[in-house]
């Protein structure tokens, strides 16, 4: 018998069934050991941790380490990054004391293929993957427990926190709301006419922008009883490109946006589709495919829509921090439609239209810009306007991903030809105010500044709600007041926690320490030191 360990009951039934009764499939659950949770945990003199088993892993273990003295080989199938390896570390600690034949398993789908694969190559534990875990859950535990109590002590509040990604995140959104409130609305007008052809009708716009309504009303006035004509047409063509993949911030962002789901809840169910060998790993920011898989996608294409659908597998310029071995967010397999509850298969369905739109053809559009003479006894001069019409002249990737873009019918126009107006119009328009944040777009913006990594943007977002520094109206993140208030005190007490720059330097050291070229417990020293200060260090 071999011993195959694994985090969740879900992913050890899927890789039971492929692997049969050579070997037994075992789940932990999760960490099998974590910081203490009622004290600090750590010595900050030599940053020393104190590991402790978590709540019921203690009799698990036992188990497993029954199971791995009579197992002939164990295998430490555990996610393929820096938690995954932290939880493998402190599985082969433990077994080690019964079995020495110990390998680490890493994969990056659940399907037989890579599952064998992943036990024909198991080698050693990747020690820096490990470190920077410890060096994160170290950083997170020293910011947590010295600068939350500060906190607690100004607010008279036990239930804020401090993070060194929640609190910037938690920046962002208060910064905006301020840029809301100071917004002034301002209206402004423009003059257009309604212009009719073959009894197709269209708008023409004079291209300039009123600030004061009876300006505007003049220019209308005088052009109510004019001539137009069409005095040049100029078209262009414009390839739209398809989207990319995608990785763990855009699935994010698109299951907020189109599907209404939490960045929690939407990482949870595509952890799921993971651990059930529907999709990849889940948690990669690399748009990389296997070309293999890429040409199995897009034969899939052919054989449905046709050749002239099919487009290329596109190479994309990757961050110096992207794994190579992470792949997108794809599919295992060609399947377009799974047969699970109704959250499952609408994530999966959205995984899979994006994956086959990227390899798919480009968009093909035609611009079109119509400048209309005005003449009239009323103007000194012929006044010019400006028709815009778009059309879609092949729809490309978006007949598998539907796209924003609309299309702006023209009827068919010649130079020199009078048309029929029917009325003068003044549209007025106002200057918007940013948006508000969203899960999906905080997550995109933190994923563009650098902030956080793919593994932590869900339960950032889940803290800030937990926290009560964050309510949910119409999808949109609006701060409560005591977001403003500790976004304040901590940019005042605290500046280099809530700088945007430091931070993401910070996870560039992690990164660094992840590919062994920075000691750990270096960055932590600097970290630490540089944000908390000597004096809450020594406490």
């Amino acid at each position: 018998m071999k011993l195959f360990v694994v985090e969740s009951p879900t992913k050890a039934r899927t890789i039971q069934k492929f692997l049969g009764s050579e070997f037994q499939v075992r789940a932990t659950l999760g960490h099998i050991k974590d910081l203490p949770e009622d004290e600090l945990g750590v010595d900050l003199k030599t940053l020393e941790a104190k590991y402790v088993f978590r709540k019921g892993k203690k009799k698990l273990v036992e188990e497993l380490k029954r199971l791995a003295s009579k197992a002939q080989e164990v295998y430490l199938g555990t996610d393929p990054d820096r938690e995954g390896e932290a939880i493998a570390y402190f599985l082969k600690e433990e077994l080690k004391k019964v079995n020495r034949k110990i390998k680490r398993a890493t994969f990056y789908e659940i399907t037989p293929r890579a599952i064998y694969e992943s036990i024909k190559n198991a080698g050693d534990l990747n020690i820096n993957l490990v470190y920077a875990q410890f060096a994160r859950r170290i950083l997170d535990r020293l910011i947590g427990y010295l600068v939350s109590p500060v906190l607690w002590r100004e607010f008279k509040n036990y239930h804020l926190s401090a993070g060194r990604v929640q609190s910037p995140a938690l920046r962002l959104i208060v910064e905006r709301e301020r840029e809301i409130q100071n917004f002034r609305v301002k209206k402004y007008y423009y003059v257009k006419v309604l212009l009719e052809k073959d009894g197709k009708r269209f708008y023409a716009y004079y291209d300039y922008r009123y600030e004061n309504p009876s300006d505007a009303k003049i220019i209308a006035k005088k052009i109510e009883k004019g001539f137009f004509s069409v005095s040049k047409i100029a078209q262009k063509r414009e390839k739209v490109s398809p989207p990319k993949p995608f990785i763990t911030s855009d699935l994010q962002a698109e299951a907020n946006a189109k599907l209404g789901f939490s960045a929690e809840e939407a990482q949870r169910l595509a952890q799921e589709l993971y651990e059930k060998g529907y999709i990849t790993y889940p948690r990669t920011d690399s748009y990389r495919m296997n070309e293999e898989k890429a040409k199995e996608f897009m034969k899939f294409i052919q054989d449905t829509l046709g050749k002239e659908y099919v487009g290329v597998l596109r190479k994309f310029r990757q961050k110096s921090i992207t794994q190579g071995a992470h792949e997108c967010i794809r599919p295992t397999k060609v399947i377009p439609q799974i047969n699970e509850r109704e959250e499952l298969n609408r994530l999966y369905e959205l995984i899979f239209r994006r994956t086959l739109a990227s390899l798919a053809k480009e968009m093909l559009l035609l611009r079109q810009k119509v400048e209309i003479e005005v003449i009239s006894p009323e103007l000194r001069n012929p006044l010019k306007l400006v028709a815009k019409g778009l059309k879609i002249e092949f729809e490309g990737w978006s007949r598998i991903y539907p796209s924003d873009i609309e299309e702006e019918p023209l009827p068919d126009l010649e130079v020199g030809e009078l048309l029929k107006p029917l009325r003068v119009e003044i549209e007025e328009r106002k200057t918007q105010p940013p948006a508000r944040y969203t899960e999906g777009t905080l997550v995109k913006t933190l994923e563009k500044l650098g902030i956080g990594r793919p593994s932590t943007y869900a339960t950032i977002v889940k803290t800030l709600k937990e926290r009560g520094y964050v309510q949910i109206k119409n999808k949109a993140l609006i701060p409560t007041e005591i977001a403003f208030q500790v976004v304040d005190f901590l940019t005042e007490n605290f500046p280099l926690l809530m700088d945007y720059k430091f931070t993401a330097i910070m996870e560039e050291k992690l990164d660094l320490v992840e590919e062994g070229k920075l000691s750990w417990k270096e960055v932590v020293y600097e970290f630490a030191r540089m944000v908390l200060g000597e004096k809450l260090l020594s406490v």
